[in-house]
């Protein structure tokens, strides 16, 4: 346990800090770095499990280490160093793994909150709804974005693509939520 422990601190602490150094590189006269809003929300994301729990939902560590690694590629990489940009799958991939994380992230909530219901169809498809409802939150967050900050989080890989690229991504999602489904909701076969 204490190792989980070190990992979770060591990865928060990290990807904050990384955010906070683009942040302070954001204000030095010259440089490439021109995503202020990108930084901020680099250093909020680690603290992210930390609100929920504030808010008196249980989040293992497990979930929290899981979560973590995926705001590296998905925030750090992908949107403050645009690798979004350099490799065109990469946008894809990071969707598919969001869908898996999302699944994951509906166990934890059943699993806390409601006692482990036995009903598998009902494990299934509240996680399925949930990869839908994480997805299009995301969506929504960065077509805000695009219209409140003058930011261009949806026409990633070429102008005019946003519509394809919000569409593309919530598949993916739901895609990488049905696998991420299956492997977080193990079916059990009765013993005769």
């Amino acid at each position: 346990m204490k190792t989980q422990k070190l990992i979770k601190l060591i990865l928060k602490w990290g990807i904050f800090a990384t955010g906070a150094v683009l942040a302070i590189i954001y204000f030095i006269p010259g440089t490439e770095f021109h995503k202020i809003w990108s930084y901020v929300a680099t250093m909020a994301l680690p603290f992210a499990m930390d609100i929920l729990r504030f808010f008196g939902i249980k989040i293992s560590d497990r979930f929290e280490i899981a979560y973590l690694v995926f705001v590296i590629p998905a925030m750090v990489l992908g949107i403050d160093f645009d690798i979004y940009k350099v490799i065109l799958p990469f946008d894809k991939i990071v969707h598919s793994a969001s869908g898996v994380l999302a699944a994951f992230g509906a166990r934890e909530i059943i699993d806390q909150a409601s006692g482990k219901p036995d009903a598998m169809w009902f494990k299934a498809l509240f996680a399925i709804s949930f990869v839908a409802l994480t997805a299009a939150l995301w969506e929504c967050f960065e077509f805000s974005c695009d219209q409140l900050l003058g930011q261009n989080m949806q026409e990633l890989i070429a102008p005019g693509t946003g519509l394809q690229d919000t569409m593309w991504d919530i598949i993916v999602a739901l895609l990488g939520g049905m696998v991420g489904t299956i492997l977080a909701f193990p079916v059990k076969r009765k013993r005769k």
